[in-house]
This record gives C-alpha cells, sequence and structure tokens, in this order.
C-alpha cells in the first residue's frame, strides 16, 4: 500500500496563541558514553533497518556494538569532547526561527526533538507546555522527504505529542526542497569558487563539481520512497541558478566545459553502509576514478544536510580530501551546510508563517 504524506496534520495555527516550534531531526551522541546507545536506537527502527522484528533487535544490537568504536572514535576526531555538532546548532536555528516567527503579538517558543538521542520528543513537548505553549508547529531539519528519515522523524514527534499534548493543534511541514532562501544558500558557494577559478583561468576541462546527498538503500525508491525524485529536483533548481548567475557573469562557455557538473549537474552520494546496493555513484569512488581521466580541482557541495557534523566534517572535509589529493587532486574545496546560513532561515520562517498561520490553512485542512 503506498503511503502518503497527507496523513500528517496541518492544522491552522492561532497566531493569538502561544506556538511550540519543534525543529526535529535524528540527533547524535552527547558524549562517548552515548554513542552505543544511539547507534542501537538507529538500528532498531524498522523504517532503517527493515528486519522481521524476530531478529531485528539481537541482530541491530550487535552491529551497534562493532561500530560503535570505529564511530566514537570518528565524532572524537570532530570534537573534543565527541558532542555531535548538531545539537549546538539546531537549537540555535530554533532560536532564530522562534524569534522571526514572534512578531505582531504572535508568540513562538523554540524546541528541538531527536529521534534516536536526547533531547526526546516527550521531554521537548512537555517543556514547551510548561512554557505556555498551547499548539505546536513541527518542522524537519531534512530538507528531501523519505520515509526512512522524515517519515520516520516525524511519526516519533507525532507519537510525542499525542502522549504529552493530546488536545493540541499540530501543523507539520512535511519537507521543503525547493525552499528558495534554501536553493540560494546552497547555490552560493558554488558560485563564488567557480567563479574564482573561472577568473584564474582554471582549465575547465580539468575542473568539476560534485553536488553530495547522503545515499539510501535502493531497494527502498524501488518500493516508492520521494527521497531520489526530490534530491533530483534540488539539485537541477540549484544547477539552475549557478547557470545564470555564471552566465550573467560571462562564464557560461567556461561552465559549460567543466568536465563533470557544467551543463548538466553532477548528483554523487556518500555514507553507504554495508554490502546491499546503495544509490551511486559512490563519491569516494567517483573522485579518484575522474582523478584518474584528468580531473584537477573539484568544488564538493553537500545538499543533504542543516549542520555541519560527521558526515561533512569527516567524511567530505578531511576523507574525501585525503583521497582526492592522494589520487593527484591539486586542489579540493567543500561547500558549507546550512548551519545558521539567514537566507536559509529568513526563507523558512516566511514558509511557516504562509504554511502554519494562513487563514487558507484552515480551508485546505476541511477540504482534505
Amino acid at each position: 500500500m503506498k503511503r502518503s504524506l497527507d496523513k500528517y496534520p496541518r492544522h491552522r495555527l492561532d497566531p493569538a496563541r502561544t506556538t511550540g516550534l519543534i525543529l526535529c531531526g535524528m540527533g547524535g551522541p552527547d558524549g562517548p558514553d552515548a554513542v552505543e546507545p544511539f547507534l542501537r536506537n538507529l538500528f532498531a527502527d524498522p523504517e532503517i533497518f527493515p528486519l522481521p522484528r524476530i531478529i531485528a533487535g539481537f541482530v541491530g544490537r550487535r552491529i551497534a556494538k562493532k561500530r560503535a568504536p570505529m564511530v566514537r572514535k570518528n565524532y572524537a576526531a570532530i570534537s573534543k569532547d565527541s558532542v555531535t555538532p548538531q545539537l549546538g546548532i539546531t537549537r540555535r536555528q530554533a532560536d532564530y526561527l522562534a524569534d522571526s516567527l514572534t512578531v505582531g503579538g504572535r508568540q513562538t517558543l523554540p524546541g528541538i526533538a531527536m529521534r534516536y538521542w536526547h533531547p526526546y520528543p516527550d521531554q521537548t513537548a512537555a517543556e514547551l507546555m510548561g512554557e505556555g505553549a498551547e499548539q505546536f508547529l513541527v518542522v524537519p531539519a531534512y530538507p528531501q522527504f523519505s520515509w526512512a528519515t522524515n517519515g520516520s522523524t516525524l511519526d516519533f514527534v507525532l507519537e510525542g505529542l499525542q502522549r504529552v499534548a493530546p488536545e493540541a493543534p499540530v501543523h507539520v511541514i512535511t519537507d521543503w526542497h525547493l525552499l528558495p532562501g534554501y536553493i540560494d544558500a546552497l547555490a552560493r558557494p558554488v558560485i563564488r569558487n567557480l567563479t574564482a577559478w573561472a577568473r584564474e583561468d582554471r582549465d575547465p576541462r580539468q575542473t568539476g563539481l560534485f553536488y553530495v546527498a547522503h545515499s539510501m538503500p535502493e531497494k527502498f525508491i524501488q518500493k516508492g520512497d520521494p527521497y531520489l525524485d526530490r534530491t533530483r529536483e534540488t539539485v537541477a533548481a540549484v544547477h539552475e541558478v549557478v547557470t545564470r548567475v555564471m552566465r550573467a557573469a560571462e562564464f557560461g562557455p567556461w561552465l559549460d566545459v567543466l568536465m563533470a557538473g557544467g551543463k548538466e549537474p553532477k548528483l554523487v552520494f556518500q555514507s553507504k553502509v554495508g554490502p546491499i546496493k546503495w544509490l551511486g555513484p559512490e563519491v569516494a569512488e567517483e573522485t579518484p576514478r575522474l582523478i584518474g581521466e584528468g580531473l584537477r580541482s573539484l568544488f564538493v557541495q553537500p545538499v543533504s544536510f542543516t549542520c555541519e557534523h560527521v558526515e561533512t566534517m569527516l567524511e567530505l572535509g578531511v576523507e574525501l580530501k585525503k583521497i582526492a589529493e592522494k589520487a593527484g587532486m591539486a586542489d579540493f574545496k567543500r561547500g558549507p551546510a546550512l548551519n545558521l546560513n539567514r537566507t536559509w532561515l529568513d526563507s523558512m520562517a516566511v514558509l511557516l508563517t504562509e504554511q502554519a498561520f494562513s487563514p487558507e490553512v484552515g480551508r485546505i485542512v476541511a477540504d482534505g
């Protein structure tokens, strides 16, 4: 049976009532001792690890225990206390959005909730209600909808809200893969770096641009998950902005003959795990392959992440850079995750206002 995003509540929120904003995501360990239980929770999620329930718990615990030392080492490499940067950044994002929404007498309180480690939705919802929240606005930190990420996290948050605040109106934003400020925020570092290379007269036939997304098992897509389509739509929109701006600056001919990512965007993937087939090409394999064909300068822009964390800072910023340089890359650069980019955050605030507080929302819900 095909699943529908229509199942998520989209009540019109009353501007006169205090709103609890819940920015939610996967989360991450808040110290070395949290790594293994975080992984146990991750592998216990049937959306992530779809095994028969009778064996899923046992297998998931074994995998978590086996992977924990390596993951603990990875977090230690990017944070002296092994705390994921996601938590602090997400809190600051929620603070900024809540401040942006608190206008014209409308009161908004910031909160975050994570899927696989603290803070959990029940705790966040209870704290927000204690501060006066009467309704909730739930926003996923994943731009492109997938049932394995947005779906699992939103369901988890809504279950917590049902336990803590069963009567409270809730408006859920399911995803935002074409949000204008998000597209612009991704395009700007690409434009800035490619323009600099074009002005240096860097040989475009030895230059590449990769858009990097988090990978996913192919079988998820074959079962109807919309993640790949939405990711392609994001990348196409970003590359259209890049192309338009560079053509206006008369660098269109240079862009057109890039070895990779010129006339057509080059989408690659990262973070595949295990022996099953994942979406490809894998960035760690595609980079040395193209270097072998003459690629010497590469700019990589991640498109899946709202916060810097282990997969951007370590996988792309350190490990991929080492792979590239070892294979003969002369110049490797990586674009940032969104973090506290105001172009993105201001655009998100507009979206939340229009979708959650507009009088039209009530009509949509009633008609639906």
